[in-house]
């Protein structure tokens, strides 16, 4: 399956190993306490805005208990949201290509949709330390036209790279726009992912993806796509291009699956400036709980939610006694996908069958 990091089993404890990093400062979430001082649930489960989701083995949290604070989500399935989220799994099919030494461009099997541009990009930071081998990009998503329409879909993939996890946890703050000064800024984003964004380039280009966008966007219907760390840069890439092409900014489109926080509220001023943006969450994604806010540094989500729920699926495995191996089936793209598609599309989700111990 594919995720927030890892895509097998093995991904589980670097999966663990980024949430531990990114609550270690303010420790897990403590339990909310009843008036008798009994250790109760937390009332909600559901695309948390704060760290209120505790994964930790517990009796407490037998699979009922569960569903009564985390009740079927009521979302219909949404032939639109599956058709614009499923190509974060394309880009994901690309990455494996390019990751085993093949062009990516043989692994783009969309037949409506005609290929432009790969999207490069470095996962850092050692390109911050002592130098590398020459070539150090990689593989982030690519750039299609549909054919019939003409409406373009700039798509991210997620995190896949060990270099990637280290910007995953940088959750401090830069002001944004980019090359805003920290005192005059009115709007901040979390410092990693905007590290991997400035990285990015199209292939064979010599200015930057950010210089592109106003170009890339302008006279027509675009959608940036992405999956968890994919989303966040889908909608670095969205608000960045309603900045540099604000004539543009009506007909930008963002879709989302499984996003962390991006920013905070003058972050999320800026996003509000586009036409549309789609985040989808599964109720019981830790994943989209992250970055915590403290004291120093705020996030919030942007857009419009859309809520879906595992529990409405008994084939998603839903074994919370192994919580390190279920995230990976909540949090997967496929998961997403699948959970969003219409009757005739959809297909065992590949994404829960974990492989035994």
């Amino acid at each position: 399956m594919h995720g927030f990091g890892g895509i097998d089993r093995a991904g589980a404890a670097r999966i663990w190993a980024f949430l531990l990093l990114a609550f270690g400062a303010l420790g897990w979430p403590a339990r909310a306490q009843t008036n008798a001082g009994a250790q109760v649930l937390p009332p909600e489960l559901s695309c948390p805005d704060s760290l209120e989701l505790d994964l930790r083995p517990n009796p407490e949290r037998r699979p009922g208990r569960v569903q009564e604070i985390a009740p079927h989500a009521g979302a219909v399935q949404s032939p639109d949201l599956y058709a614009q989220g499923r190509l974060a799994s394309t880009a994901y099919g690309m990455y494996s290509a390019f990751a085993a030494g093949k062009d990516p461009r043989l692994a783009f099997a969309e037949p409506d949709l005609r290929l432009l541009a790969m999207i490069m990009g470095d996962p850092g930071p050692e390109g911050e330390g002592p130098p590398r081998r020459k070539d150090t990009r990689t593989f982030y998503g690519f750039i299609a036209d549909e054919i019939g329409t003409g409406r373009r879909f700039i798509v991210f993939r997620g995190t896949q790279e060990p270099a990637e996890w280290v910007r995953n946890v940088q959750a401090g703050q830069r002001p944004y726009p980019i090359g805003t000064r920290q005192r005059q800024a009115s709007a901040h984003v979390h410092a990693g992912f905007l590290k991997i964004f400035e990285s990015l380039k199209r292939d064979g280009a010599k200015s930057p993806f950010t210089d592109e966008l106003a170009g890339l966007v302008a006279g027509r219907d675009v959608v940036f796509v992405g999956h968890s760390l994919g989303s966040a840069l889908a909608t670095l890439a969205g608000v960045e291009a309603s900045l540099r092409s604000p004539q543009s900014a009506a007909r930008l489109r963002v879709v989302t699956l499984a996003s962390p926080r991006v920013g905070d509220k003058g972050f999320a001023l800026l996003a509000a400036r586009l036409g549309r943006i789609d985040r989808v969450c599964n109720l019981v994604d830790v994943v989209t709980a992250v970055p915590p806010s403290t004291r120093q540094v705020q996030y919030t989500h942007v857009g419009v939610v859309h809520k879906i729920s595992s529990f409405d699926w008994p084939e998603l495995a839903n074994k919370l006694e192994s919580p390190g191996d279920q995230i990976l089936c909540w949090h997967g793209d496929k998961s997403y996908t699948y959970m969003l598609a219409p009757s005739p599309a959809r297909r065992p989700p590949g994404s829960c069958a974990l492989p035994a111990q």
